[in-house]
């Protein structure tokens, strides 16, 4: 029974893509695929460059949840050490299923090569983890009550709006607030001691998340044909509600899933063949290319340790 449980995960995400795959060809049939790659040749070089900068800019931003980690377990580095863990964990977490285990596989090679121990590792993926759900959950919930969109009959959801889903999702991070401020207390699971952040983490932890999730979404908005009836703020609700489903996904980078969510609820606005070339453009500028210089550097920084370590056992032998 316990051999089974292992595979339910994995089959949920593939039956979850399979169906976004299903609406995502349902969605496409109306449209000619070199439509859609013609769009992408349209963008200007401008928006093109402006979308690596915003990419570059965020997986920066995304250092800071790191940073604040290393800094939550009383272990600094070198900011140079973060920059290089932070954007190789990201980018593999962004592009795969399971990103706890992607992300934090690479983030204990690396930090544990400097010195970490597997239980402040697996505190510093902990408190990432928090941050980044949490602000995401700040993030939706202010955009879903501020500018609470309708949700398309298609979803079959109990309600109309998503303002209640923003209202639950600001209930639980005002919950985690509370619990940083009034409980000091540890909580054991099996050989682990579990301690919330305190609430001075809660401040910078959340406005990171809102930079990098508002910068995230900023990348996809540029690359869009200009709508007059969209504003950034309508955009935004649409975009979170799409990552909120890829995310939930565990799908690898939420494909397919994140896709269909937007053609469900941004083709009212967007012509089909430009908006799917606006995604594929997006796909390909914040996901495949840091995922690639990622995976050089991840390489690169292996050949350097197994380097350093032949070096260290050469030294042993002369002595």
């Amino acid at each position: 029974m316990k051999k089974s449980h292992r595979y339910i995960a994995p089959l949920l995400s593939a039956l979850v893509f399979v169906a976004a795959l299903v609406v995502l060809r349902h969605e496409l049939q109306a449209y000619d695929i070199t439509d859609v790659f013609a769009y992408t040749k349209t963008l200007s070089t401008q928006r093109v460059i402006l979308a690596l900068f915003l990419t570059a800019l965020n997986y920066v931003i995304m250092t800071g949840y790191d940073y604040l980690a290393l800094r939550y377990v009383r272990r600094p580095l070198h900011y140079g050490k973060i920059v290089l863990v932070s954007f190789i964990g990201y980018a593999f977490s962004n592009n795969m299923g399971l990103s706890m285990v992607a992300g934090g596989s690479v983030r204990y090679r690396l930090y544990s090569g400097w010195g970490l121990s597997p239980g402040e590792v697996a505190k510093v993926i902990g408190f990432c983890i928090m941050t980044l759900w949490l602000g995401f959950f700040a993030m939706c919930g202010v955009v879903f009550l501020y500018e609470p969109m309708t949700l398309p009959r298609a979803l079959h959801l109990p309600f109309s709006s998503v303002r209640p889903i923003g209202a639950l999702l600001l209930a639980l991070v005002l919950l985690y607030f509370l619990g940083c401020s009034l409980w000091r207390d540890s909580l054991k699971i099996k050989a682990w001691n579990l301690r919330l952040p305190s609430a001075k983490y809660f401040g910078p932890q959340m406005g990171l998340a809102f930079v990098h999730w508002a910068m995230a979404g900023s990348v996809v908005f540029i690359l869009l044909p200009p709508a007059t009836d969209l504003t950034y703020g309508g955009f935004m609700g649409i975009y979170l509600l799409a990552q909120l489903a890829g995310l939930l996904s565990q799908v690898p980078g939420g494909l397919g899933v994140f896709e269909s969510v937007m053609f469900l609820l941004l083709s009212f606005h967007v012509k089909g063949p430009s908006l799917f070339g606006a995604l594929l453009a997006f796909r390909g500028i914040y996901y495949i290319l840091p995922l690639l210089v990622a995976s050089f550097l991840f390489a690169a920084q292996e050949l350097i340790q197994k380097k350093d370590a032949l070096k260290t056992v050469a030294r042993a032998l002369r002595r």
